[in-house]
């Protein structure tokens, strides 16, 4: 046996053990209560390239998708029923024409690799479904989205809820607009529109709330995302940038959900 050989006969035992250690701890954690509903907030791809001084304009992002592909996993194996990602905010598009543009042809690119993973069915256990204003994307990524919406549509298992163009005030604006439309049509007596009917267009509105809501990059606050939705979440922050979010970050804040049980339950009896 050669030295390669040796070297991918040593990483295939050392995955190996990994992966039955990894099963242990989300074993062991499932012991206490699951969130149902974990949103992302993916901060600092732009600092990580910084931070290792990466010269292309996508490559914080690059990295940033990798930490995705192993967030869901690891929410799969865990058996969180919904994620949501902050992908790209309503606001990211007043940034440079050259970086909006970089995001987007990223986007499309792992979107069109996700619909070809999905059509030979390596995504059964993932529904995949994209919000926000998706007019503000340019027509090909917009069918990019669309379509891998229909090809993992009848997939049962985590449901990825991935915010494009997205931000709360727009969402807000749009939901008293459809619900108006919706409730008063053409009638000419006036209508009294309530919180559930508005909460009934939210674009989030095909799944819970969240119960967690993690925040890489040291910020601690929500940027305009999900502030409708997050008044009874526990909000985790990590200095850890989106790219370096590793298996302990995750770990650590559903550990720290668990332990603010009682006090996110008697906050959502006094609401």
């Amino acid at each position: 046996m050669n030295t390669r050989e040796e070297v991918g006969e040593f990483s295939k035992l050392f995955n190996g053990f990994m992966t039955l250690m990894r099963r242990f701890i989300f074993k062991v954690l499932c012991v206490g209560p699951i969130p149902n509903h974990i949103s992302f907030i993916m901060d600092g791809n732009r600092r990580f390239a910084k931070k290792h001084n990466l010269q292309d304009l996508d490559a914080g992002h690059r990295a940033g998708f990798v930490s995705v592909t192993h967030v869901l996993q690891y929410c799969q194996e865990i058996g969180v029923p919904y994620v949501t990602l902050y992908a790209f905010g309503h606001d990211n598009f007043r940034r440079e024409p050259e970086e909006v543009k970089c995001v987007m042809d990223l986007m499309l690119e792992k979107i069109e690799l996700t619909i070809d993973q999905a059509i030979s069915g390596n995504l059964n256990n993932l529904k995949v479904i994209f919000i926000g204003d998706l007019n503000m994307l340019n027509e090909r990524l917009k069918a990019a989205a669309q379509r891998l919406m229909e090809v993992t549509e009848e997939n049962r298992g985590l449901m990825v809820v991935v915010c494009v163009a997205y931000s709360t005030s727009h969402e807000i604006v749009h939901a008293i607009r459809e619900s108006c439309v919706k409730k008063c049509g053409d009638g000419d007596s006036p209508q009294v529109l309530e919180v559930s009917d508005i909460e009934e267009c939210m674009y989030t509105s095909i799944v819970p709330d969240p119960a967690l809501v993690i925040r890489t990059g040291g910020r601690d606050r929500l940027s305009n995302f999900m502030t409708w939705q997050t008044s009874k979440s526990l909000l985790h922050t990590t200095v850890a940038l989106w790219p370096e979010l590793g298996l302990w970050h995750l770990v650590w804040a559903i550990l720290k959900f668990q332990r603010m049980q009682n006090y996110l339950q008697k906050k959502q009896k006094l609401d």
